[in-house]
């Protein structure tokens, strides 16, 4: 949990700040006399209370703090006084009155359980501490980001009380003058609620975070899949206009072998997430008109180190290569289909006799070239026309004979 420490430590900072003003705005002033209602001659006098004596003591560290740093600094000490001889007079009469609470300033070491709560917080989170997450050979947690937090700010208010965690126990050592550890002890209970409530916060931050970043990931690898594959739902066409829908959506290398393979008519499909070529490839399965076929061949780039170690392939894509299946048997081979309309009007011959020669010859020049089958020929009287078609080869031939056939005397 990134930056989770630093900003949980103002959490702290403030729940600590409102207990040392509490305890000095509770005290007295040092030098002031203090009224006290009389009591019986008999009576013994009242001690304070421990959280009085506290914040009493509190009070006159946060006083010789001050009295002392405007004297190294050798400013007008706070406070009403004029002089810095006054000050290091205050400061004197300040030290006399702290010796008379000796019994409080003895050292003293305590130890005192963690909190549950800190420690359920800490074995299900790990906070983030950027270059350091180590404190010596120990790996910190919440539960030493809170040790130190507390221990820092008491120290910057004059404190010498230390705390230390001993995570395999659950127990927290605090070590310094009694009374100091007692404020520490106040000072952690009471900056614990919030930084519990900031952690929380801090962790339905993180998750939703979390949650957002893996949509992003998910949604651009969604993106990313859209991209190089195959999205189509094809009405059916001419093979050069599917290439060029494909690659509208797909950055793919695709050449046709030679422009009359553009014009073979692919029937409607449908598919969605194919690599470019499994797609092509796939078109070589298809039945096309008239028994025609697609060959697809894909040519991979070889891979290409970055350097003399690494097998990693630089970034390219194949080249897809589509042409016409040609057939073993060249009889066999399905032939362009075209059409020719013979005008036989100045012909004399065309009644009678000489039109059946010539459908004879027709037939018997198709059935020897073996696209009899493929052939359809229709000659209508009343016009004179004659009608042929099929294969180029065999329309070629067709004309040659009408030529041969008008030119016999």
């Amino acid at each position: 949990m990134k930056h989770l420490p630093a900003a949980i430590a103002s959490i702290v900072l403030a729940a600590a700040s409102v207990h040392a003003a509490a305890s000095v705005h509770a005290a007295a002033p040092v030098h002031a006399q203090q009224q006290t209602p009389p009591v019986p001659t008999s009576a013994a006098p009242t001690p304070p209370s421990a959280t009085a004596t506290i914040e009493e003591l509190a009070h006159i560290r946060a006083r010789l703090l001050a009295l002392q740093e405007a004297i190294n600094q050798r400013e007008v000490p706070p406070g009403g006084l004029t002089s810095l001889n006054e000050a290091k007079e205050e400061r004197a009469r300040l030290l006399e009155q702290m010796r008379r609470f000796s019994a409080q300033t003895t050292p003293v070491t305590v130890r005192v359980p963690i909190d549950p709560r800190l420690v359920e917080v800490s074995n299900r989170m790990s906070p983030d501490f950027g270059p350091e997450p180590m404190k010596g050979m120990v790996r910190r947690t919440f539960i030493n980001h809170f040790a130190d937090t507390v221990e820092t700010d008491l120290s910057t208010r004059g404190s010498r009380a230390g705390i230390t965690v001993d995570l395999p126990v659950a127990m927290l050592t605090i070590i310094g003058p009694q009374w100091e550890v007692e404020e520490a002890k106040a000072a952690m209970q009471d900056a614990l609620p919030g930084y519990l409530q900031r952690v929380l916060e801090l962790e339905a931050i993180e998750a939703s975070s979390r949650d957002s970043q893996r949509y992003l990931r998910e949604r651009e690898q969604f993106i990313q899949l859209e991209r190089s594959t195959v999205n189509i739902d094809w009405e059916g066409g001419a093979l050069r206009d599917l290439v060029k829908a494909v690659r509208s959506t797909v950055e793919c290398n695709v050449v046709l072998a030679e422009p009359s393979v553009g014009t073979l008519v692919i029937p409607a499909l449908s598919v969605n997430r194919v690599a470019p070529d499994v797609f092509f490839q796939s078109l070589q399965s298809i039945p096309l008109a008239e028994g025609r076929q697609l060959s697809v061949s894909v040519i991979a780039p070889e891979p290409r180190a970055t350097d003399g170690n690494s097998p990693t392939p630089v970034e390219t894509r194949p080249v897809i290569v589509i042409a016409e299946k040609l057939s073993a048997n060249p009889i066999d081979r399905p032939a362009s289909v075209t059409q020719r309309i013979f005008d036989l009007g100045d012909w004399p011959g065309a009644e009678g006799a000489g039109m059946k020669a010539l459908i004879e010859a027709i037939d018997f020049a198709m059935q020897a070239n073996g696209t009899a089958e493929q052939m359809k020929v229709r000659f209508h009287e009343p016009s004179r026309i004659l009608f042929a078609k099929g294969p180029a080869d065999s329309i070629r031939l067709v004309g040659e004979i009408v030529d041969v056939i008008r030119n016999q005397k």
